[in-house]
């Protein structure tokens, strides 16, 4: 078993879906090293086969989760989700779930979601809130945890790229490589943070979709959850 299998079990072991997801993040982590030294320091792609790329792999596979964990907590999940939405007051996927979310979604009979939730707030932040009250008590079904899982780990590849755009070039400069290579750099990270943050839109109405669609189908009995349970950050 090699280093990123290392990681991969240990991370699918663990209860938290952001410690499930670090699998994937390293590997973006590998992959966006392996563009870095081809565009700044001018390794050719041969260079990172299989036989030839382990011992990186390998390396990078333990170094790189403690960068990547020092990222993602550097800002918040709502200025995350500000990254991702683009709006600024309430960009939770969630502050629009009875209004959009649920009315966009055909799978959703919106009648029958008014019957077994009640009437829908109009207000954005109650919207968000009502919906995470709803989310809570189904949150261990399958296409609930698995949107969710998904949003995360888009939401936080998103918010790594970029703050890896600035980091990145600043490093490069400062290490005297040429201006293509800064502007390179940067454009490539601004890439794959669009890449990411429509990934992660996308996933994040699916997961607040998912949760209402469970609800429109059954009346879904209060949790009985410990109040003092400390919720994971899920809108």
């Amino acid at each position: 078993m090699d280093a990123l299998q290392q990681v991969a079990h240990a991370a699918s072991s663990g209860k938290s879906l952001k410690a499930r997801n670090m699998v994937w993040l390293v590997a973006v982590g590998i992959f966006d090293v392996i563009v870095l030294l081809v565009i700044a320091f001018h390794h050719p792609v041969d260079d990172f086969t299989a036989d030839k790329g382990m011992g990186l792999r390998t390396g990078l596979s333990v170094f790189l989760p403690v960068p990547i964990v020092f990222l993602s907590y550097l800002l918040s999940h709502s200025q995350k989700a500000v990254l991702v939405f683009w709006r600024l007051r309430n960009p939770m996927p969630a502050s629009r779930a009875f209004s959009v979310h649920a009315q966009t979604d055909s799978r959703i009979d919106v009648n029958s979601l008014r019957k077994n939730v009640g009437e829908f707030p109009s207000d954005e932040r109650d919207q968000n809130s009502t919906w995470y009250r709803l989310y809570k008590q189904v949150e261990n079904e399958v296409s609930v945890l698995e949107s969710h899982q998904k949003y995360l780990m888009f939401r936080d590849i998103a918010a790594m790229s970029l703050l890896l755009v600035p980091l990145v070039a600043l490093g490069l400069f400062l290490f005297g490589n040429t201006a293509s290579a800064v502007v390179l750099s940067a454009v490539v990270f601004a890439l794959q943070y669009l890449i990411a943050s429509v990934a992660a839109r996308n996933s994040g109405v699916r997961f607040v979709q998912n949760v209402l669609c469970i609800h429109a189908t059954k009346r879904v009995a209060a949790s009985k959850r410990s109040p003092n349970r400390k919720p994971e950050n899920s809108s």
